[in-house]
């Protein structure tokens, strides 16, 4: 009778392989987990600026033109607000790690007007939908912006996003809900 004190050399070999495999399988998930993250983080970033854009849009002091505050009558496509169109650098964590948004928008005017011809308005229009009216107001009825947001990600793709939204020729200080706001819908810091 033979006993063997210790492993061969094949089993060694197996054992090694298969802790090399699952090694290598968990740094591998793992780097594919912070590519992830990292492009995720950039997305996020991406709908931030979007919807900074539609807000700034949105918080106008006036319906029509004055110079040298933001009105309603000035929100267009590429202008309006204080956030302007272009390109702008943001860091992330330090300046290693910089990344440029590219920040677009476009404004459609639309119309509430009568296409029934019963004298009540009915239905919304834009430029170069039929009833557009042909002498129009000061203020269009409502603006719909649409937000493109572009950048690269870490792999060097371009990537974008698009936000929409609709604007309504309502100072914020006479909306309903800056008016009859209750202390308890206020943010508590």
């Amino acid at each position: 009778m033979h006993k063997d004190n210790g492993f061969s050399l094949i089993e060694v070999s197996i054992a090694s392989l298969l802790i090399m495999l699952g090694v290598t399988g968990y740094v591998t998930l793992q780097s594919e987990y912070v590519v992830a993250d990292a492009k995720i983080n950039l997305r996020s970033l991406a709908l931030h600026i979007a919807q900074e854009k539609l807000n700034d849009l949105s918080y106008f002091q006036q319906l029509s033109h004055i110079e040298g505050t933001a009105s309603y009558q000035n929100i267009g496509t590429n202008l309006g607000g204080s956030i302007a169109a272009g390109e702008r650098e943001v860091i992330l964590s330090s300046e290693l790690n910089l990344h440029t948004y590219d920040t677009q928008w476009q404004v459609a005017n639309l119309y509430y007007v009568d296409t029934t011809f019963n004298g009540i308005a009915d239905s919304w229009v834009k430029h170069g939908d039929p009833f557009y009216p042909v002498d129009l107001p000061r203020n269009a009825d409502l603006k719909n912006v649409h937000v493109v947001v572009t950048w690269l990600d870490i792999s060097g793709d371009s990537k974008q996003i698009e936000m929409f939204g609709s604007i309504a020729p309502i100072l914020q200080s006479q909306s309903f809900q800056a008016k009859y706001r209750s202390s308890s819908t206020l943010a508590v810091p």
